[in-house]
């Protein structure tokens, strides 16, 4: 969806953040990052349960030169009385990181030599003559001048009417933005953020591959591999087992009057259709780590990458460069996230519970922190 408004608290604690990160050397992290983590977690909440109404906060640090990770949590699992606490266990809806995935599945296709990121999507997806010369590779790097789908008044309104439980198959969604129907937006240009383009992926993905995006992504990535052995994705709801992991994050309809009775919904058991391979995984912080240490260091990733091209999604960067882009200090990473029912607003309106932090930052000392925002 679109990027979510970023709230003063938000930035303050971002800064909080990176401040900890800063004032203790790694090699004497341990305790003392921790326990300066910790104050922030537990303040952010403290200031946020109201205004913004956010119910947990989970921080994950992977430290350099093998100096261990550092997990730290603060609130509960919902916001119903006697709620447990969260653990570095619960999982969270990670919303575009799902984005690297799927770019990194069409890597390795490329690399198998199944398709070719300069391939016009006419190859793959002839029913879009529209679009028949954009290339997969303007697909990942957001250069396609398609517009994305949940910024579209009608696709809301569906929402509205229908419930957090309406489930959209791919081609629904595109066809939002689709020219060949009436009221389609008009192309964007140059670099323009849209989620639309890692729906056409996912569906070259399953075309080229003839297994379903869930099916190359538990067979290429998820698992012991990379360390994604609780990172899962649906493109619909999330069965019992897999969503009583998670934490709840709550639909907030202030402002958007067709969808007042979504007010309040625990969006934790809605149909991810909506997000498919733009943004509907879930996981916890401590594997997006791994995960974005994967990407910059593995070799069977380094070989599915092709020579001389390095992705903007690969690189796991999931909003706009110019203020969201994560950054990176030599050595370390990490992730945090939280849950809260403050809405999503984009320029045209669009909104849904923001479970997922607002963005991601970094600190100046060798370890990368990131909050990894919903969009």
């Amino acid at each position: 969806m679109a990027s979510p408004v970023i709230s003063q608290r938000t930035r303050s604690a971002m800064v909080a953040l990176a401040a900890a990160l800063n004032l203790v050397a790694p090699a004497h992290a341990g305790e003392a990052l921790a326990s300066r983590l910790q104050a922030v977690a537990d303040a952010y909440i403290a200031d946020t349960a109201a205004g913004e109404k956010a119910t947990a906060i989970s921080i994950s640090v992977s430290l350099p030169e093998d100096g261990g990770t550092v997990n730290i949590t603060a609130g509960r699992v919902s916001n119903t009385a006697g709620a447990a606490a969260i653990t570095p266990d619960t999982l969270f809806q990670i919303g575009s990181i799902t984005k690297s995935f799927t770019a990194v599945t069409l890597l390795q296709l490329q690399a198998e030599g199944v398709l070719d990121l300069d391939d016009p999507l006419e190859t793959w997806l002839p029913q879009y003559p529209a679009w028949r010369q954009v290339t997969l590779r303007q697909l990942l790097t957001m250069t396609s001048g398609i517009p994305s789908y949940d910024n579209v008044a009608a696709m809301i309104a569906d929402i509205g009417q229908q419930g957090l439980s309406r489930h959209f198959t791919p081609a629904v969604l595109v066809g939002f933005v689709d020219p060949a129907y009436p009221g389609a937006p008009q192309p964007t240009s140059g670099y323009a953020y849209s989620n639309t383009n890692y729906i056409l992926a996912g569906m070259v993905i399953e075309k080229a591959s003839g297994r379903t995006v869930q099916d190359n992504f538990e067979r290429r990535l998820f698992g012991p591999r990379y360390g994604l052995t609780s990172t899962f994705y649906r493109a619909g709801p999330y069965p019992p087992e897999i969503s009583r992991l998670m934490a709840s994050g709550y639909f907030v309809a202030e402002g958007f009057p067709g969808m007042k009775n979504l007010d309040g919904a625990d969006v934790k058991a809605e149909d991810m259709s909506w997000g498919g391979a733009a943004g509907a995984a879930v996981s916890r912080p401590e594997e997006v780590n791994r995960w974005v240490r994967a990407l910059f260091s593995s070799n069977e990733l380094k070989r599915a990458r092709p020579a001389g091209n390095s992705p903007r999604s690969c690189r796991c960067e999931p909003v706009k460069p110019s203020r969201n882009s994560p950054r990176t200090t030599r050595a370390g990473s990490g992730s945090a996230s939280r849950v809260s029912s403050r809405p999503r607003s984009g320029p045209a309106g669009s909104t849904r519970a923001n479970r997922w932090a607002t963005a991601p930052f970094t600190s100046t000392c060798p370890a990368r922190i990131s909050l990894s925002p919903w969009h």
